[in-house]
């Protein structure tokens, strides 16, 4: 199924990209960032496991969610495709 990003899910990756360039070898938020998304990629084959956010904004707009090391991806299924609304860090959703 095919994988899109809306732009708020994309921006949070580069931010990270770029804090990883910053503190590491030159390419290394590029690495990071294809390896991040490979590994979101893998978790969203696997979409039917997933449950309904328990975080009640993402609850109410009936997104699924999966953590991911210390980050929470929230997306929604169409027919067609898969669509990440946000990536964000765990300890900022205060419920």
């Amino acid at each position: 199924m095919k994988i899109l990003i809306k732009a708020e899910a994309a921006a949070t990756i580069i931010e990270l990209a770029n804090f990883v360039e910053a503190k590491n070898t030159k390419g290394s938020g590029k690495r990071f960032a294809v390896k991040f998304m490979k590994n979101i990629s893998a978790q969203l084959n696997n979409f039917n496991k997933h449950l309904i956010c328990k975080y009640p904004e993402f609850a109410k707009l009936k997104w699924k969610c999966f953590a991911y090391k210390n980050w929470i991806i929230a997306y929604q299924t169409e027919a067609k495709y898969i669509e990440i609304k946000v990536i964000i860090h765990g300890t900022l959703l205060n419920y």
